[in-house]
Order: C-alpha cells, then sequence, then structure tokens
C-alpha cells in the first residue's frame, strides 16, 4: 500500500526545492513582491530557511524592499542572540548564495500553488466555523476570506510595450480630473484630482478638513461636464466623528452661501429653505451624494470597499470617496500578529490606493497633523504623524496651516507638498480665505508678496520656522 503523502507543509516537495524556493525569493525581487501576501514561513521544515523568510517578511513590512544577502547578514548578526543559532543561519544563507538554481519557472510556479492552496485550506474552515456558528453578520466576510487566500498578482504578466495605445496616453485628457472647488488649487493640480488617485490633506484639528473635503465633494456633485455626461460626479462620504445633521448643514450651508452654524435662526432659516428649493443644483447633491456614519474604528477600508460594492450593485458607481479622516479608520491586519501599528497604518492607506485603482475612483482622506503643526503658519509632511507611508503612498499632498491669529479672520495657508502626476508649479498659498461655515475657498484675499507680513507674524517662533517661511515664498 502506497504511504500517503502529507502536503500540509513544503516537506513533500523536498529540502532541496525550499533551498531553491528562498533562493527565488532574494534573487527575483518581483517574484518575492507578487507572491509575500501569501507566504507563510512556517511552511517550511527547515528551521533556518524559517528564519530567514521571517526576517524577509520584516524587511518587506517595514519598507517595502526585498532583503539582499547583505541585508539578511546583518539581520542574522543583529537579531539572533545566539552565536550557534546564528552561525547556522549565517552558513544557510552562505549556501544559498553558492548554490546553482535551475528550472526557476517550476520553482516558483509549485511554490505559488502550494500557498494558495494553503491559504485556501485555512480560508476555507474559517467560513465553515462562520457558518456552523449561524453568525450572519460575518457572511459579507466570508468572500473577503477567499480573495485574501488567492491575494496574489499573476506571475504572467508580461508588461506593456511603450507605444500601444499612443493615442490615448497623449490625450489632452489623459487624466480624467475632478476639481476641488479651490480654483488656484485645481490649476496646479492641472484640474483636480484624478480618478485612480489618492489625495492626502495634512492639518491639525479645527483648520478645517472635514470643511474642506465636504466641499470637495458638493464640488464634484454639481461639476457638469461632458465626463459625467453633465449629471454631476457620484460621491460616497464616510465621516467618522461629524453627526450626520452636521454634514447635512454643511452641504446645505455649501448651497446658499450661509454660515452652517446660523442657518436655524429664524430670520435666516426661510431664506435658506427658499434657496435651497429653487437651486439648481440641489437635485445633483441628493443623487450624487450617499453619506456613511460609522464609529470611529468600526470600519476599515475592507469594510467600505465592501459597502461600496453594496452601492454599486444597487446602480450607484462611484467617481469619488471621502474618508473623513485616517486616524478614524480601523486598521487592516498585517501580515503576522506581531505587525507594528505604523506597519499597519502603511498597509491601511496601500488599500485605500488601491481601491483607487481598482475601481478607478479618486480618493481624498485627510490625516491628522502632529502636536507640532497646532498653531503655526507651515505645515509639511513631516507633520502627517505615525508611518511616513501614509504620505508616501498618496498621488497628492496638500496642507493646512492655520495660527491662532488668523482663525477668527477666516484665513489660513495652503501647500502643495506632492503631486506625482506633473510638475508643481506653485507650492504655497498664503493668506487663503476659507470658511468652514460654507465650505469655499477664496483666493482673492492672496498675498502674492507676503514676506513681511509672514516674517513679522512668526517671530514668536523659532528662527529654523522664520527661516522655512523665507525659503517657501523665494521659491516662489
Amino acid at each position: 500500500m502506497a504511504k500517503q503523502v502529507n502536503k500540509d507543509n513544503l516537506g513533500y516537495l523536498g529540502v532541496d526545492f525550499q533551498f531553491d524556493l528562498v533562493k527565488c525569493f532574494i534573487e527575483d525581487c518581483e517574484y518575492f513582491k507578487n507572491i509575500e501576501p501569501i507566504i507563510d514561513q512556517n511552511y517550511f521544515t527547515e528551521d533556518t530557511l524559517r528564519i530567514i523568510v521571517g526576517f524577509m517578511k520584516d524587511r518587506y513590512a517595514l519598507n517595502e524592499s526585498v532583503a539582499t544577502y547583505k541585508d539578511l547578514d546583518y539581520m542574522v548578526r543583529g537579531k539572533i542572540s545566539d552565536a550557534v543559532n546564528s552561525e547556522r543561519v549565517l552558513d544557510t544563507l552562505d549556501k544559498l548564495k553558492k548554490q546553482q538554481l535551475n528550472g526557476i519557472d517550476l520553482v516558483e510556479g509549485y511554490s505559488e500553488k502550494f500557498f494558495k492552496q494553503q491559504n485556501l485550506v485555512k480560508a476555507m474552515n474559517q467560513a465553515n466555523e462562520i457558518i456552523k456558528k449561524g453568525d450572519y453578520d460575518k457572511y459579507d466576510s466570508i468572500e473577503e476570506l477567499i480573495k485574501k487566500a488567492l491575494e496574489v498578482n499573476s506571475l504572467n504578466d508580461l508588461g506593456y510595450h511603450i507605444f500601444d495605445g499612443m493615442d490615448d496616453a497623449l490625450k489632452e485628457n489623459y487624466r480624467l480630473t475632478i476639481p476641488t472647488g479651490a480654483d488656484e488649487l485645481d490649476k496646479v493640480l492641472n484640474g483636480g484630482i484624478a480618478k485612480g488617485e489618492l489625495g492626502v490633506i495634512i492639518a491639525p484639528s479645527g483648520v478645517g478638513k472635514t470643511s474642506a473635503t465636504t466641499g470637495f465633494a458638493a464640488t464634484a456633485a454639481t461639476t457638469l461636464c461632458e465626463a459625467n455626461n453633465y449629471q454631476g460626479y457620484k460621491v460616497m462620504h464616510v465621516h467618522f466623528e461629524d453627526e450626520p445633521v452636521n454634514i447635512k448643514r454643511k452641504y446645505y450651508a455649501y448651497l446658499t452661501g450661509y454660515d452652517a452654524c446660523e442657518l436655524s435662526k429664524p430670520e435666516i432659516r426661510p431664506i435658506v429653505v427658499d434657496i435651497i428649493n429653487n437651486n439648481e443644483y440641489k437635485q445633483f447633491i441628493q443623487n450624487n451624494i450617499v453619506g456613511f456614519h460609522p464609529c470611529s474604528g468600526e470600519w476599515s477600508p475592507t469594510d467600505i470597499e465592501r459597502k461600496m460594492k453594496q452601492l454599486i450593485a444597487s446602480g450607484f458607481k462611484p467617481d469619488m470617496l471621502v474618508v473623513d479622516y485616517f486616524e478614524c479608520l480601523k486598521l487592516e491586519r498585517g501580515n503576522s500578529i506581531e505587525d507594528k501599528e505604523y506597519t499597519r497604518e502603511g498597509i491601511t492607506m496601500r488599500k485605500l490606493e488601491a481601491m483607487a485603482n481598482k475601481y478607478n475612483i479618486a480618493i481624498w482622506c485627510p490625516v491628522q497633523g502632529t502636536r507640532d503643526s497646532f498653531n503655526q503658519q507651515i505645515v509639511g509632511l513631516s507633520q502627517g504623524g505615525g508611518s511616513v507611508k501614509k504620505t508616501q503612498i498618496a498621488h497628492i499632498v496638500i496642507s493646512f496651516a492655520r495660527s491662532d491669529d488668523m482663525k477668527p479672520k477666516d484665513l489660513l495657508n495652503l501647500f502643495i507638498n506632492k503631486f506625482r502626476a506633473g510638475k508643481i508649479t506653485k507650492t504655497s498659498f498664503w493668506s487663503v480665505t476659507f470658511n468652514n461655515g460654507t465650505c469655499k475657498f477664496d483666493f482673492s484675499t492672496m498675498l502674492d508678496d507676503g514676506l513681511e507680513e509672514t516674517m513679522e507674524s512668526t517671530q514668536r517662533y523659532n528662527t529654523d520656522m522664520a527661516r522655512q517661511v523665507k525659503a517657501s515664498l523665494r521659491k516662489n
């Protein structure tokens, strides 16, 4: 009687196969990047290989780079305190470096199938447990479990040729942009944020992130153009902290020009109702914006995607997603239970970027500024807080700064920190009027040459901050 083969780990393919596979991981960077989401080092029967693959996953989770032999050498020497074990792993590394590798296509092909199979078995077991318990609220998660188990890019992707589809690449509207309504900002962004792009706004509390993104959403919904058949762009607006009534009032204020906090005054309310009911854009905002108010920490990007699928199935296909704001999101799970928060922040923002591409939508997602961004005249990339990946991943990064003396005047300074799609022609907008109550920008108050005024108002800050102001103004 033939002995039954145990296919629960890589042992059934032999030790040599496992060595070949790890060599592929190190020397074929694109292969490792593609398959990394489904790799589990615990499937290796050789303990030194398990350690090496574990270090490779840690390295990739930290900064999305594939570990080289030198990187792994440093990690082994720095992280394994036991001299005997350290020497064993270093010997394995040396063996991997020296060994010849033949049949790389077979090694990579078998390994992909193996990891997918094992992940699928796990997912099916989890799905069965959900069904057995009759946990109806988690039925929607079964689809995500299966999808995640098979999550790996096609290794047969042969790329594209540069001059294929040249006419499309040279189209004037190669970026299908959705304006923000802040005219000077839209000029710098060559029309606004494009479908497929992720935009991040950095600002401390109380400066206007919620009002700005509500204004962006209202502008999108009421922008009538050939690209949307003159019906406006559809927006999915997810807000965590503000109550629905406050968001509704911001939209009413946007339409009427009356500050949101004044709408209920007896002398103003009838006027507001009359303006709204007779406003040609009322129906476009009604038809094009769907709001959601989950509790803070309740929804991850995966949960938002699930809700978006339901909207699409109902006939509402968003062109834009507003997530207000990043720190209120439930972080996506890491690749292991040991993943730190900053690693999961990067994974979470990467999920949003993937959604922008997958569904061809524009996404605005503000992030909270750090403590040193409060009461400042300059806020930059370094004041985004948490993982630097939050801003590295974004296609567009803008920031708002507002000192205490600017708040009563409804003024703020706006900065363009990153624009992946083109050259940044202007980086700073000083003393822009922004009314949190109506969600609208007015650049007519902007200082053309605000060096003296800006330097005067920053004297109470340190010398370094003053130098930054001067350097920023001289650039423009």
